[in-house]
């Protein structure tokens, strides 16, 4: 717990990159989330201006072009997990309308923003807390194209599980984030993290699933 926090805590000037790597239900996209609202919303002054999501359309053969409605739309249904995990961050005591509101505050002020990978060709991030969630479905060409649009300020949180591959042109060897964390081994300004089977907080069976499976 003590190396996720300074991993994810240390600020964009001295590692600038993180990589997370574990199986399903080690909480990674939620300790990620919470760092990033942590140094958000609760530093003065903010370490970053905002939070940025990007999730991969992990169905290749339907690009996420010619679904309907507008970019939000679009991309709403790969941010399930996402807003699993922030109902999680702001569950306690809230009752549900409650959750939801202080969710739906984040995005509506600006201080989380999520977008398609096919909308990032051309940016340049500055001042972010970028996520980028399942990226075992993102190809070489595409982690390459966005750690290199990282601005000035902004700190790159890649997560996911080599072992959990649904684009149907990856494999565990030639997938983004196992490709990513192979050439930034030794780099000052990446971390690398591991979390093992035995660290996952979803259930017991997710525990049980993760070390049998």
């Amino acid at each position: 717990s003590y190396l996720k926090n300074a991993a994810l805590m240390t600020g964009a000037d001295k590692a600038p990159l993180v990589i997370v790597q574990g199986p399903a239900g080690t909480a990674k996209t939620f300790y990620s989330l919470a760092a990033g609202l942590e140094q958000v919303l609760e530093q003065s002054p903010p370490a970053y201006r905002k939070i940025l999501i990007c999730r991969p359309n992990a169905q290749f053969d339907q690009d996420i072009g010619f679904l309907p409605g507008d970019e939000q739309e679009k991309i709403s249904p790969l941010l399930r997990p996402v807003m699993d995990n922030l109902e999680n961050l702001f569950g306690g005591d809230a009752g549900e309308q409650e959750r939801r509101s202080r969710i739906s505050y984040l995005f509506d002020a600006g201080v989380l923003t999520a977008e398609a990978m096919n909308f990032m060709r051309g940016r340049s991030i500055t001042d972010t807390w970028l996520i980028i969630d399942e990226a075992q479905n993102l190809t070489p060409r595409q982690v390459k194209g966005i750690i290199t649009r990282v601005g000035k300020g902004t700190k790159v949180v890649l997560l996911g599980d080599p072992a959990q591959i649904d684009h149907p042109l990856l494999d565990t060897r030639s997938n983004g984030l196992t490709y990513t964390s192979a050439r930034m081994r030794g780099s000052p300004l990446c971390a690398q993290l591991t979390m093992l089977p035995d660290e996952c907080e979803r259930s017991s069976l997710a525990l049980d699933a993760a070390m049998r499976m």
